[in-house]
């Protein structure tokens, strides 16, 4: 019989994910926390996302016999500093990425991921109790927003995002849009309609695959060029459509989607088995 860790995280009733364990009664906040983002309609992956990070603080706190409520700014200043120096399980620590850095440790991305959702926790925490001190400091409000992001595709979606004052620098890995030719080349290179006519809206609409893949045809406005699209926690947006795009999948309804009682727009034809030849 295998031991089971005394803190862990398991999908729970009253929210998607929450902490369970002989020791989770010590951080019922948390299962709170967890419950208030289910009932705010977070995605449940999203929900998993922060429960882990929450977790990996909890059990630090477990090392040094330490809970939430005695939790200060030096308390979250030790656990970021304890993410910088701790090796990953797993990954060989005589492995170097081209920069010269350790590949087994975490990267600043993950760090500033968890000081969110701690963010996120002692932010609600506020809410219900607003005379308890919130042990994360507040930087600027707001950042400026790169040329880069206001010229980019989506540069109309663009909001200017909150910082902490713990928060770690990030390398900027900005992505270069295709330009037109480009994305005429790239949608020219695709064999079927259907295949062109996601791409397109991939990049010309900025739709994720998922997004995509749930989208029915009456969602799809050809003559005003709109679409009505669900995302995470099935919130619904208006996105435009370019008019190529538009193109293709006209295109694509006329000539190549098989006859189906299904609503979906992108349907995949069953080839053909031997059987029913």
């Amino acid at each position: 019989m295998t031991n089971q860790p005394r803190l862990r995280l398991e999908s729970g009733t009253e929210a998607a994910w929450m902490l369970s364990g002989p020791s989770a009664d010590k951080y019922p906040l948390v299962n709170e926390y967890l419950a208030y983002l289910t009932d705010r309609n977070y995605s449940p992956r999203t929900v998993r996302a922060y429960g882990y990070d929450l977790l990996a603080f909890c059990r630090w706190l477990e090392t040094h016999s330490s809970d939430l409520d005695s939790v200060t700014t030096g308390t979250v200043l030790d656990f970021m500093r304890h993410c910088r120096e701790a090796s990953i399980a797993g990954r060989p620590a005589n492995v170097l990425s081209m920069t010269g850095k350790r590949l087994d440790h975490y990267s600043a991305t993950t760090i500033n991921h968890r000081l969110a959702a701690l963010t996120g926790l002692f932010t609600f925490r506020a809410l219900r109790e607003p005379e308890l001190r919130n042990p994360i400091p507040s930087g600027r409000e707001a950042r400026r927003v790169s040329a880069e992001e206001r010229n980019g595709l989506l540069g109309h979606l663009v909001r200017p995002k909150r910082r902490s004052a713990l928060r770690l620098r990030e390398p900027r890995r900005l992505p270069r849009p295709l330009d037109r030719r480009e994305t005429a080349d790239l949608l020219a290179s695709l064999r079927t309609w259907r295949d062109r006519s996601i791409a397109g809206l991939m990049l010309l609409s900025g739709l994720r695959s998922g997004e995509i893949l749930t989208l029915d045809v009456t969602d799809i406005d050809i003559g005003a060029r709109w679409i009505r699209v669900f995302g995470k926690g099935a919130k619904e947006r208006r996105v435009p459509l370019d008019v190529e795009v538009a193109g293709l999948i006209q295109t694509y309804l006329l000539t190549e989607r098989p006859e189906s009682t299904s609503t979906r727009l992108f349907l995949v034809a069953k080839a053909r088995t031997a059987d029913s030849r």
